[in-house]
């Protein structure tokens, strides 16, 4: 399969760590420019030492997505770099732990954080690269949120749901708009399950409860295996060539079919 991603200009927000590196990596040795901010100094440098393996240019500063004037102004020097970007993928998110179980007992400030977590980056940067797409005639914006925007457990934080719906409503409403998907842009949402990320929640409880974290997976995922931040890049890949026309609007669930939603 050609996935026709030479030299294509593709932004990242997050990209220095799990699904956002894995995405990173994945696309650059499609050819991909890559360009991507982090918070981690240590992540970043990670990040610029691999991708320092592919003969592409790249991009990976430090930032903060809930930094007042970071998000403008990174998109700003990006465009002066790179004058286009082709294919947008908003990865930056979280908020499935903060705050506290009960509901009375959490600030009402970590409603506002996760939001913005979740979904100020999918504002900001659309509104600074759609502009070159259109002129381009040609995009790809692609979401990364979660199982929890579709269907509510009740050991989800509240917050967390509504930030993923909200994330995946603001991705189908830019669907529908003619201005952008007559000039060949689309859009679309990837919901994960539970991921499998090196030094976050998932791979905190396995290790320091490998066999409650076996159980879980053997009573709760269908294919008997927790995913992998691949897994997910891979369905990014597709979403973002020319392979995938046709698919607009959509909300992909990847998640070894622990969700019920049809």
């Amino acid at each position: 399969m050609n996935f026709n991603l030479k030299k294509k200009n593709v932004f990242i927000s997050g990209g220095s760590h799990g699904i956002g590196l894995a995405c990173a990596k994945l696309f650059a040795e499609y050819g991909a420019n890559i360009i991507t901010f982090s918070r981690d100094k240590k992540k970043i440098k990670n990040a610029k030492k691999i991708l320092s393996n592919y003969k592409v240019r790249n991009l990976v500063e430090e930032g903060d997505i809930l930094d007042p004037l970071f998000p403008q102004h990174f998109a700003k020097k990006t465009l002066k770099q790179f004058k286009k970007i082709d294919i947008l993928i908003h990865n930056v998110g979280g908020g499935g732990r903060w705050g506290n179980e009960d509901l009375f007992k959490t600030n009402d400030k970590v409603w506002d954080e996760v939001y913005e977590k979740n979904n100020r980056g999918v504002i900001i940067f659309s509104k600074y690269f759609l502009p070159s797409m259109v002129k381009n005639n040609w995009g790809r914006v692609i979401a990364i949120g979660s199982i929890c925007g579709i269907e509510a457990r009740k050991e989800d934080r509240i917050w967390f749901n509504a930030a993923k719906s909200a994330q995946h409503a603001i991705i189908k409403s830019f669907s529908h708009k003619h201005a952008f998907t007559k000039k060949n842009i689309t859009f679309n949402s990837i919901s994960p399950g539970p991921i499998l990320i090196r030094n976050t929640g998932w791979d905190f409880e396995k290790k320091k409860n490998p066999k409650k974290f076996k159980n879980f997976i053997n009573s709760n995922i269908p294919v008997n295996m927790i995913g992998v931040p691949e897994d997910v890049a891979k369905l990014c890949l597709f979403l973002a060539s020319n392979n995938s026309n046709y698919i607009n609007g959509s909300n992909i669930v990847i998640d070894g079919g622990v969700t019920n939603a049809i």
